[in-house]
Protein backbone atom coordinates (compact mmCIF):
# COMPACT_ATOMS: atom_id res chain seq x y z
CA UNK A 1 0.00 0.00 0.00
CA UNK A 2 3.06 2.30 0.16
CA UNK A 3 2.80 3.38 -3.32
CA UNK A 4 -1.29 4.18 -3.02
CA UNK A 5 -0.80 5.98 0.04
CA UNK A 6 2.09 7.98 -1.40
CA UNK A 7 -0.21 9.15 -4.09
CA UNK A 8 -3.13 10.09 -1.51
CA UNK A 9 -0.26 12.28 0.05
CA UNK A 10 0.20 14.18 -2.89
CA UNK A 11 -2.82 14.27 -3.33
CA UNK A 12 -3.98 15.84 -0.36
CA UNK A 13 -1.13 18.09 -0.31
CA UNK A 14 -1.80 19.49 -3.68
CA UNK A 15 -5.47 19.83 -3.72
CA UNK A 16 -5.40 21.68 0.04
CA UNK A 17 -2.30 23.59 -1.19
CA UNK A 18 -3.89 25.15 -4.41
CA UNK A 19 -7.39 25.49 -2.25
CA UNK A 20 -5.96 27.59 0.04
CA UNK A 21 -3.70 30.12 -2.67
CA UNK A 22 -6.72 30.43 -4.11
CA UNK A 23 -8.87 31.29 -1.06
CA UNK A 24 -5.96 33.81 -0.32
CA UNK A 25 -5.05 35.49 -3.50
CA UNK A 26 -7.29 35.12 -6.11
CA UNK A 27 -11.18 34.79 -4.56
CA UNK A 28 -12.54 38.16 -3.82
CA UNK A 29 -15.99 38.78 -2.50
CA UNK A 30 -17.59 41.68 -3.29
CA UNK A 31 -18.84 43.83 0.01
CA UNK A 32 -22.42 43.68 -0.60
CA UNK A 33 -21.59 39.66 -0.26
CA UNK A 34 -18.94 39.87 2.82
CA UNK A 35 -18.68 43.29 4.25
CA UNK A 36 -15.54 44.89 5.80
CA UNK A 37 -16.81 44.91 8.88
CA UNK A 38 -17.01 40.83 8.88
CA UNK A 39 -13.35 40.70 7.90
CA UNK A 40 -12.00 40.91 11.31
CA UNK A 41 -10.03 37.81 11.82
CA UNK A 42 -9.16 37.23 8.32
CA UNK A 43 -9.60 33.75 6.65
CA UNK A 44 -8.13 32.77 10.31
CA UNK A 45 -11.95 33.15 11.62
CA UNK A 46 -13.21 30.16 9.37
CA UNK A 47 -12.86 26.75 10.88
CA UNK A 48 -12.54 25.78 7.06
CA UNK A 49 -10.15 27.63 6.12
CA UNK A 50 -8.12 26.42 9.75
CA UNK A 51 -8.47 22.93 8.53
CA UNK A 52 -7.41 23.71 5.13
CA UNK A 53 -4.03 24.62 6.66
CA UNK A 54 -4.07 21.67 9.07
CA UNK A 55 -4.47 19.28 6.04
CA UNK A 56 -2.07 20.84 4.34
CA UNK A 57 0.44 20.54 7.47
CA UNK A 58 -0.54 17.08 7.93
CA UNK A 59 -0.03 15.72 4.11
CA UNK A 60 3.34 17.51 4.00
CA UNK A 61 4.09 15.70 7.18
CA UNK A 62 3.26 12.44 5.48
CA UNK A 63 5.52 12.92 2.65
CA UNK A 64 8.02 13.69 4.97
CA UNK A 65 7.34 10.08 6.70
CA UNK A 66 7.10 8.40 3.33
CA UNK A 67 10.76 9.31 2.72
CA UNK A 68 11.98 9.04 6.30
CA UNK A 69 10.58 5.59 6.67
CA UNK A 70 7.41 3.95 8.84
CA UNK A 71 10.11 4.21 12.15
CA UNK A 72 11.43 7.40 12.10
CA UNK A 73 10.67 10.45 14.46
CA UNK A 74 8.69 12.16 11.58
CA UNK A 75 6.06 9.31 11.04
CA UNK A 76 5.49 9.60 14.96
CA UNK A 77 4.68 12.87 14.62
CA UNK A 78 2.36 12.18 11.38
CA UNK A 79 0.74 9.50 13.77
CA UNK A 80 -0.28 11.85 16.21
CA UNK A 81 -1.46 14.65 13.89
CA UNK A 82 -3.46 12.35 12.43
CA UNK A 83 -4.89 10.69 15.43
CA UNK A 84 -5.84 14.15 17.68
CA UNK A 85 -6.49 16.70 14.82
CA UNK A 86 -6.47 16.04 11.11
CA UNK A 87 -8.55 13.01 11.23
CA UNK A 88 -11.10 14.39 13.87
CA UNK A 89 -11.41 17.83 12.62
CA UNK A 90 -11.41 16.92 8.95
CA UNK A 91 -14.41 14.45 9.26
CA UNK A 92 -16.35 16.97 11.28
CA UNK A 93 -15.46 19.59 8.94
CA UNK A 94 -17.18 17.50 6.33
CA UNK A 95 -19.96 16.54 8.62
CA UNK A 96 -20.90 18.91 10.03
CA UNK A 97 -20.83 21.76 6.40
CA UNK A 98 -23.08 19.03 4.46
CA UNK A 99 -25.15 18.37 7.60
CA UNK A 100 -26.32 21.55 8.11
CA UNK A 101 -26.35 22.24 4.16
CA UNK A 102 -28.63 19.68 4.25
CA UNK A 103 -30.73 21.23 6.72
CA UNK A 104 -30.88 24.78 5.13
CA UNK A 105 -28.16 25.99 2.90
CA UNK A 106 -28.39 29.57 4.23
CA UNK A 107 -27.51 27.92 7.84
CA UNK A 108 -23.76 27.72 6.70
CA UNK A 109 -23.28 28.77 2.84
CA UNK A 110 -25.81 31.08 1.69
CA UNK A 111 -27.45 30.87 -1.91
CA UNK A 112 -25.56 34.87 -2.52
CA UNK A 113 -22.40 33.12 -2.48
CA UNK A 114 -23.18 30.50 -5.55
CA UNK A 115 -22.05 33.42 -8.33
CA UNK A 116 -18.92 34.09 -6.47
CA UNK A 117 -17.62 30.86 -4.89
CA UNK A 118 -16.55 28.24 -7.40
CA UNK A 119 -18.16 25.13 -6.66
CA UNK A 120 -14.77 23.04 -6.63
CA UNK A 121 -13.46 25.19 -4.12
CA UNK A 122 -16.81 24.74 -2.14
CA UNK A 123 -15.65 21.12 -2.12
CA UNK A 124 -12.04 21.34 -2.29
CA UNK A 125 -12.90 22.53 1.42
CA UNK A 126 -15.94 20.86 2.60
CA UNK A 127 -16.13 17.21 0.51
CA UNK A 128 -12.55 16.07 -0.30
CA UNK A 129 -11.56 16.11 3.33
CA UNK A 130 -13.92 13.16 3.64
CA UNK A 131 -12.56 10.24 1.20
CA UNK A 132 -8.59 12.27 2.08
CA UNK A 133 -8.66 11.49 5.50
CA UNK A 134 -10.60 7.92 5.45
CA UNK A 135 -8.57 6.31 2.35
CA UNK A 136 -5.66 7.98 5.22
CA UNK A 137 -6.88 5.49 7.20
CA UNK A 138 -7.25 2.67 5.71
CA UNK A 139 -3.79 3.14 3.55
CA UNK A 140 -1.56 4.04 5.87
CA UNK A 141 -1.10 2.29 9.68
CA UNK A 142 -1.34 4.83 12.62
CA UNK A 143 0.04 4.16 15.96
CA UNK A 144 -2.74 6.57 18.09
CA UNK A 145 -1.02 7.89 21.40
CA UNK A 146 -2.73 7.49 24.83
CA UNK A 147 -6.69 8.83 24.72
CA UNK A 148 -6.09 11.17 27.54
CA UNK A 149 -3.36 12.77 24.92
CA UNK A 150 -4.44 12.44 21.64
CA UNK A 151 -7.95 13.22 22.93
CA UNK A 152 -6.56 16.16 25.00
CA UNK A 153 -5.40 17.76 21.73
CA UNK A 154 -8.24 17.50 20.71
CA UNK A 155 -10.86 19.17 23.11
CA UNK A 156 -7.99 21.79 23.87
CA UNK A 157 -7.91 22.39 19.80
CA UNK A 158 -11.92 22.42 20.34
CA UNK A 159 -12.61 24.54 22.79
CA UNK A 160 -9.64 26.94 21.78
CA UNK A 161 -11.66 27.50 18.22
CA UNK A 162 -15.14 28.00 20.22
CA UNK A 163 -13.05 30.48 22.15
CA UNK A 164 -11.79 32.19 19.07
CA UNK A 165 -15.41 32.80 17.67
CA UNK A 166 -17.03 34.10 20.78
CA UNK A 167 -13.92 36.54 20.93
CA UNK A 168 -14.50 37.18 17.54
CA UNK A 169 -18.20 38.59 18.08
CA UNK A 170 -17.38 40.42 21.49
CA UNK A 171 -14.59 42.68 19.56
CA UNK A 172 -16.25 43.17 16.02
CA UNK A 173 -19.92 42.02 16.70
CA UNK A 174 -20.70 39.46 14.44
CA UNK A 175 -20.72 35.57 14.23
CA UNK A 176 -18.33 34.10 11.94
CA UNK A 177 -21.18 31.25 10.80
CA UNK A 178 -25.12 32.19 9.57
CA UNK A 179 -26.12 29.11 12.04
CA UNK A 180 -24.98 30.86 15.55
CA UNK A 181 -26.68 34.46 14.06
CA UNK A 182 -30.41 32.49 14.20
CA UNK A 183 -29.86 30.65 17.62
CA UNK A 184 -30.93 32.38 20.91
CA UNK A 185 -28.25 32.39 23.74
CA UNK A 186 -29.21 29.43 24.96
CA UNK A 187 -29.62 27.07 21.73
CA UNK A 188 -26.10 28.43 21.07
CA UNK A 189 -24.53 26.91 24.09
CA UNK A 190 -26.28 23.86 23.27
CA UNK A 191 -25.16 23.95 19.79
CA UNK A 192 -21.78 24.56 20.50
CA UNK A 193 -21.85 21.71 23.31
CA UNK A 194 -22.92 19.07 20.49
CA UNK A 195 -19.96 20.49 18.46
CA UNK A 196 -17.96 19.74 21.29
CA UNK A 197 -19.52 15.53 21.61
CA UNK A 198 -19.05 14.97 18.25
CA UNK A 199 -16.03 16.36 18.00
CA UNK A 200 -14.84 13.86 21.03
CA UNK A 201 -16.82 11.12 19.24
CA UNK A 202 -15.20 11.41 15.53
CA UNK A 203 -11.79 11.06 18.07
CA UNK A 204 -12.80 7.96 19.25
CA UNK A 205 -14.47 6.73 15.88
CA UNK A 206 -11.16 7.32 14.61
CA UNK A 207 -9.14 5.48 17.24
CA UNK A 208 -11.62 2.29 17.11
CA UNK A 209 -11.42 1.85 13.20
CA UNK A 210 -7.79 2.03 13.18
CA UNK A 211 -7.60 -0.57 16.13
CA UNK A 212 -9.90 -2.96 13.93
CA UNK A 213 -8.41 -2.19 10.46
CA UNK A 214 -5.14 -2.90 11.87
CA UNK A 215 -5.98 -5.51 13.85
CA UNK A 216 -7.17 -7.43 11.41
CA UNK A 217 -4.62 -6.60 8.54
CA UNK A 218 -1.83 -7.97 11.41
CA UNK A 219 -3.70 -10.80 11.86
CA UNK A 220 -3.42 -11.37 7.99
CA UNK A 221 -0.04 -11.15 8.20
CA UNK A 222 0.65 -13.74 11.10
CA UNK A 223 -1.69 -16.14 9.07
Amino acid sequence: MGFLSTCLHLMGFTSFGYAIYYDLYVLKLPNDIHPVREQYGGQGKYLTFLNMCLQFMYFTVCLLADLAGSNSKIAKIRDKIFASAAFPIGIFVGVIFWGLYAVNRELIFPQKLDGHFPSWLNHFMHTTVLPLQLGEMFLSRHEYPGRLFGGGINALLTCAYLLWINYIYYKAGFWVYPVFRVLTTQQRGVFMAFCCALGGAFYILGEKLNKMIWKNNQKKKTK
